[in-house]
């Protein structure tokens, strides 16, 4: 059980580093490019809950979605009222990469994949030089959150098969 206790807690520190620098690094890096950028996919409801339906598809992970805008609208790139449309646009995006899921049988971790995101994004830091800097911490602190998701997921599974969900009481039954 201490096992379970330092897993979870490793993978909330991975994800909330991950938050900080993914935050911080966007924060320096955008220009008003990647501002007009975001205002130009969620200026309308419409548009911000299509890139949330989409942005959801491609990641396979609202989690990743929310975390991501979270970053966006702390760094100030993206103004409250659109952020709302992303996330019920993320709802349905989940819903529908069950389908995909389900029908092409396709899954990716993305916590593999994003290893090469978090070692390009410090190699920027540290050799990179202005708005390459920042955008290696932008780099590093996405890939860390989808590292962190990713661990916090397999804790959480690892966690399930040692409980028995069916012995605990029925409550709902007065």
């Amino acid at each position: 059980m201490i096992e379970v206790a330092f897993h979870l807690l490793g993978g909330i520190g991975l994800f909330l580093v991950g938050m900080m620098l993914l935050s911080d690094g966007l924060t320096t890096f955008a220009g008003d490019s990647v501002r007009r950028a975001l205002v130009r996919f969620t200026g309308t409801p419409v548009k911000a809950f299509a890139s949330g339906t989409l942005t959801t598809l491609v990641v396979q992970s609202s989690a990743a979605t929310t975390v991501t805008l979270i970053g966006f609208v702390s760094a100030g790139l993206i103004a409250f009222p659109q952020a709302i449309g992303v996330v019920f646009g993320a709802s349905l995006g989940t819903t529908a990469t069950g389908w995909v899921v389900a029908g092409l049988g396709l899954k990716v971790s993305l916590g593999l994949y994003v290893l090469p995101l978090i070692g390009i994004g410090a190699f920027l830091k540290l050799l990179g030089r202005g708005r390459t800097r920042a955008l290696g911490v932008a780099m590093a602190g996405s890939g860390l959150i989808f590292v962190g998701l990713d661990f916090l997921q397999g804790v959480m599974q690892g966690f399930a098969g040692r409980v028995d969900f069916a012995a605990l009481p029925d409550v709902s039954r007065g």
